[in-house]
């Protein structure tokens, strides 16, 4: 599976209390947006989350390949279950 759909590996990190309180209240909306500068460890905080609150995920990791909206859907259709029939982002 190519890198864009699988999601990093996060089982020895360390969790940020903190952070993921703000997680826990933003997830209550339709989108979370989160926002920092290069190397902050905004991939390392998510993924983390997501195996800490173990949350069933579809991991898309946008670049600027994704112009193209066949490749977009491609890629997307890579990263989504089989059977899944719905999914909450």
């Amino acid at each position: 599976m190519p890198a864009k759909t699988t999601r990093p590996s996060a089982t020895t990190l360390v969790a940020r209390p903190r952070l993921f309180r703000g997680l826990d209240r933003a997830a209550k909306r339709l989108i979370t947006w989160v926002s920092a500068p290069p190397g902050a460890g905004k991939t390392v905080l998510i993924a983390s989350y997501l195996v800490a609150r173990h949350i069933t995920n579809l991991w898309y990791q946008i670049d600027n390949g994704d112009n193209d909206i066949a490749s977009f859907f491609y890629f997307l259709s890579l990263a989504a279950p089989r059977g899944v029939k719905h999914c909450r982002f």
